[in-house]
């Protein structure tokens, strides 16, 4: 954000750098004139020149594990470098205040005597309602303790139904499986005692003889004797349960329906008059239609407090860029001294190896 093209703009704004000749205005020179004049000046945006050199010169740093941000800019010129971080910082306080701008205006901030007077419609509303409701309402205590019990006793015997209704599945899928051969899982959990045991232990036998006997071997014989007697106990206990079952659930299924057909009998006992119930509907709706209005208007005005509260600026300038004591390149004698030492250095090489080629020339020459 404090490097954003909108900050930019206003520092070449402010400092006027689309015009300054270090980023790319034109000078105001006689020379400057005469190439403009001949049209050999190259034409080219001088706010984007300025504004790319700027981008170049802005160096913003975060400090780490601090909110704290260091705002250097780099320029040929020292005070314009301080102007050019100082301005830096203004255009990034004044974008934050442009933002901060959009909020709703205290204007739009409801008054205190606008929730007054929704608080006391709502109250009024729900005085209306409770009068209402105990001048036509008298309920029967008794007649609702047996409502409450009769639904209780009738969800009870919905619940069994639907235990008994799962387990004469399980049985019914036992029974196909034992009809098609099959061990059923039930038999070698236990849930049909010692008859399930046996009919899985024999028929295990059975398919374990007859992958090493042949089929007339007395005692694969004798094991699928054993397996077809505990098949069809099996199979006696399977259908003994199946009826059991069968029964307890058409006895659930009346019990529960005869539960359902008292509570109605009681509900209708206690029914509101259906005038009486219109106007209460009515006397509801209109106590949240002003709850609704009140906690709208309230939530805005809790909104809006928040917003005056922290609306106040999270960005702030702790020090001014201050001008730099020295350069921060290379100080300009020492850069003398050192051109002076390398081009001594390359002239004298250059003595050398001309005087070394002019030796050598002389003795090609010498016969």
């Amino acid at each position: 954000m404090m490097t954003s093209r909108s900050v930019f703009d206003r520092v070449i704004a402010q400092e006027k750098l689309d015009g300054d000749p270090l980023f790319g205005g034109k000078p105001g020179g006689l020379l400057s004139a005469l190439v403009s004049s001949v049209g050999l000046a190259r034409h080219s945006d001088s706010h984007a020149l300025a504004l790319r050199r700027l981008e170049r010169s802005v160096n913003v740093r975060r400090k780490a594990g601090s909110t704290v941000v260091d705002v250097t800019a780099v320029t040929p010129d020292r005070e314009m470098s301080v102007r050019i971080a100082n301005a830096v910082m203004d255009g990034y306080l004044a974008e934050q205040a442009v933002g901060r701008g959009n909020t709703p205006s205290e204007s739009a901030v409801p008054s205190g005597s606008r929730l007054e007077t929704l608080q006391s419609r709502l109250k009024a509303a729900e005085q209306r309602y409770e009068a209402f409701r105990a001048q036509n309402l008298k309920p029967d205590d008794e007649s609702e303790k047996q409502v409450a019990e009769l639904s209780a006793q009738a969800s009870a015997a919905e619940a069994k139904a639907g235990s008994l209704r799962s387990q004469l599945a399980q049985l019914q899928r036992a029974g196909r499986t034992l009809d098609g051969g099959g061990i059923p899982a039930m038999a070698r959990s236990g849930a049909f005692g010692a008859a399930g045991y046996r009919y899985a232990d024999a028929r295990q036998l059975e398919r374990d003889l007859s992958e090493t006997l042949g089929p007339r071997h007395p005692d694969l014989v004798f094991a699928r004797r054993r397996a077809a007697e505990a098949g069809r106990a099996l199979e006696q206990t399977i259908g003994s349960r199946t009826r059991t079952i069968t029964a307890d659930l058409e006895q659930a299924r009346s019990t529960a329906a005869g539960l359902k057909g008292r509570v109605d009998k009681v509900k209708k006992n206690l029914a509101v008059p259906a005038e009486t119930a219109s106007r209460l509907k009515e006397l509801a709706d209109d106590v949240e239609a002003s709850r609704a209005a009140y906690q709208a208007v309230l939530a805005r005005s809790y909104d809006a407090s928040n917003q005056q509260r922290t609306d106040g600026p999270n960005a702030r300038i702790l020090s001014r860029a201050a001008m730099p004591l020295a350069p921060s390149g290379p100080f300009p004698a020492g850069i003398l001294l050192m051109s002076l030492l390398l081009g001594l250095g390359l002239g004298v090489s250059l003595a050398l190896l001309l005087e070394l080629m002019a030796a050598e020339k002389e003795s090609v020459s010498v016969p």
